[in-house]
Formats: C-alpha cells, sequence, structure tokens
C-alpha cells in the first residue's frame, strides 16, 4: 500500500511540474493571436497527420503480432491494435504505464500470458531505442552547429545529461542490479517449491517473449515497420508544419531537428511530455527564425492535436474490446457446448 502512494504521489508530482512549466510558458500568450492562428490553419494537414499517426499504429500492432507469434500466440490484428490505442491514452494519464496495459488487454482478450506479451514489449522498446539512436546519430551529424547553438544558449540540458551519465552513476548501477540479484537468489532458497515453480513459469515466459526477435517470420519486415513508424511520426510533425502558415516555409531537415529535440523531452517521467516537449520544440524554432510567440502556439497546436486524437480514440479502443470480442467468446462457447 505504501509504494502504491509513493508511486501515485510521484506521478502526481512529475504532472504538476509538467503542469507548471506548461503554465509559464503560456502564461503571458495572446489569446486573440491564439484564435487567429487556429482560423487560419489548414486543417487538411492536421487531418493528413492524423491519418499517418494512423499508419504508423497500425504498422506497431503487426509488428507486435510478428514478435509474439514465435511465443504461440497468433492474435487477431484488431486487438493488437486497439491495444496500442489503448497504450497512448493509458500514457496521458500515468506515464510509461501504457506498455503495460497494452500487454494486459491481450492477456484478457487473447490469453497471452502477461510475462509473454511484456517480454515482445522489452524487444520492441530496444528496437526503437536502437532506431531512435541511429536516427539521432545522423540528425546530430547532419546538423551539429544547429545542435550546437541549441545547447549553447541551453547549458542547464548538457548539464543534466552529463550529470546522469557519469562513471560513477553507472558504478552504483551495476552494484544495486548486483544487490537485486544477490537478494532475489537469497529469498529464491528460502521459498516454498509451489512458489519457485510460479516464478520459474514467469521468468520462462519473459524470456520467451525476448527471444521472440529471433524468431520473427521475416526480421527484414519487422526492421521495415520499425523504420516505418519513426517515418510516419516524423511526417505527422511536418504536417503540422505546413498546417501553420509561420512555420509552412521551414524544411523536413528542421522537421527532423524538432523532431529530435521534442524526443529528448519526451524523457521526462510527464504524462504527454506535457511542459517539456512545448520548450524544447519552440526554442528549436527558436534557432530558425520563429519568433517564441509563434514557436509556442505551433508547440500548442501540433501538441494538442496529436494528444486530444489519442485520448478520444483510446477511449473508443477501450469500448470497442468488449464488444467486438464478445461474438467470438460467443462462439467459442457454443462450440465447447456442441
Amino acid at each position: 500500500m505504501k509504494k502504491k502512494f509513493i508511486r501515485i504521489f510521484r506521478n502526481i508530482l512529475f504532472l504538476a511540474a509538467g503542469v507548471a512549466l506548461f503554465y509559464w510558458i503560456y502564461k503571458d500568450m495572446d489569446m486573440q493571436q491564439l484564435k487567429n492562428a487556429a482560423g487560419n490553419l489548414k486543417w487538411g494537414w492536421i487531418i493528413v497527420s492524423l491519418i499517418l499517426g494512423t499508419l504508423s499504429n497500425l504498422s506497431r500492432a503487426f509488428r507486435w503480432m510478428m514478435l509474439l507469434a514465435p511465443t504461440g500466440y497468433r492474435v487477431k490484428w484488431y486487438n493488437s491494435f486497439l491495444a496500442v490505442l489503448v497504450l497512448y491514452l493509458v500514457n496521458l494519464i500515468i506515464p510509461r504505464a501504457g506498455e503495460l496495459a497494452r500487454c494486459s488487454v491481450l492477456t484478457r482478450y487473447e490469453q497471452v500470458p502477461f510475462p509473454k506479451a511484456i517480454g515482445t514489449v522489452v524487444v520492441e522498446r530496444i528496437t526503437d531505442l536502437v532506431i531512435m539512436l541511429i536516427l539521432a546519430a545522423i540528425i546530430f551529424s547532419l546538423n551539429l552547429s544547429t545542435i550546437k547553438e541549441f545547447f549553447l544558449e541551453h547549458p542547464e540540458f548538457g548539464n543534466n545529461i552529463r550529470a546522469v551519465l557519469t562513471f560513477r552513476n553507472l558504478i552504483i548501477g551495476i552494484f544495486a542490479i548486483a544487490v537485486l540479484a544477490v537478494l532475489y537468489l537469497l529469498w529464491a532458497r528460502k521459498s516454498g517449491n509451489s512458489l519457485m515453480i510460479k516464478l520459474r513459469k514467469i521468468k520462462d515466459d519473459f524470456i520467451a517473449g525476448m527471444r521472440s526477435i529471433s524468431q520473427v517470420s521475416n526480421i527484414w519486415i519487422y526492421l521495415g515497420h520499425s523504420l516505418f513508424i519513426f517515418v510516419m511520426w516524423l511526417l505527422m510533425l511536418y504536417s503540422v508544419f505546413l498546417a501553420y502558415e509561420p512555420t509552412a516555409h521551414l524544411g523536413l531537415r528542421v522537421a527532423m531537428i524538432t523532431f529530435l529535440m521534442g524526443g529528448l523531452a519526451m524523457l521526462a517521467p510527464v504524462q504527454g511530455g506535457i511542459g517539456p516537449w512545448h520548450f524544447m520544440v519552440y526554442e528549436t524554432l527558436f534557432i530558425f527564425g520563429i519568433t517564441k510567440a509563434h514557436g509556442k502556439i505551433f508547440a500548442l497546436i501540433a501538441h494538442t492535436s496529436t494528444n486530444l486524437i489519442y485520448l478520444v480514440i483510446g477511449l473508443i479502443a477501450l469500448l470497442l474490446l468488449p464488444i467486438v470480442n464478445s461474438g467470438f467468446r460467443k462462439k467459442r462457447v457454443k462450440q465447447v457446448t456442441d
């Protein structure tokens, strides 16, 4: 109960920090300017952005199915897709909890063991991290002077990164893992056989999920889906560039840099990246000659349009899941009865 309270308190604290930053950014905004921007917005490009987001989610759903298949579970595409939509909805409420929520969806509706589902999700996250690092390296190398200018104007970001990635912190992390491993082994010896059997089953399921990457039907299709997801995310942002007149003249290169800097902000454990994402985006656009007032409006439009649609379709997905699966459950019951 104490741990649960601490977790809830921590999430509320991070959300409060994000909201405070968001308020600080927008407290002096001219509402008439915002209304004019919304009125002059090219909504066709906003719709294109939402379509691209849907395509990325479909690709993510099919990629997940590819990882689940080697574990012995061929899930229905619509359950995988709806589970991905639930992921984004939950992340807007509790940061980092969306992955657990989507695994719970497949555990409930496809009987996929939760540890196996988690194992495949870990593989996905590692894949996304590797691709993000590769893209980041490419973007950094092509835009070194621009990135350097940003960090010169905001030295606190560089200091924070260096503070985290120190040799001392690495040693502490390794030591902590070693202590946890020793404690686990000592506890396991004292535990009963039935408990150990359950723990081994959970461990085996998790490892089976992790190993699924080595058994996917076609690794190139899997990697293609992974790259496609990132391209869609980038084009989603670029579509908003084209929708908003002050940024419409900026090219794809600027969108790539903004996408990267916004991605760094999403590392903050704040629901939906509210606050940090807006700050990183409008400060990045300022380097390319976009006034901070216009940059703030752009960040607000891009963030709100994306997260609002995720909120709506996530709620729809929650409602659809029991409906689309009820008929199949009845059919299975009938087959068993016959």
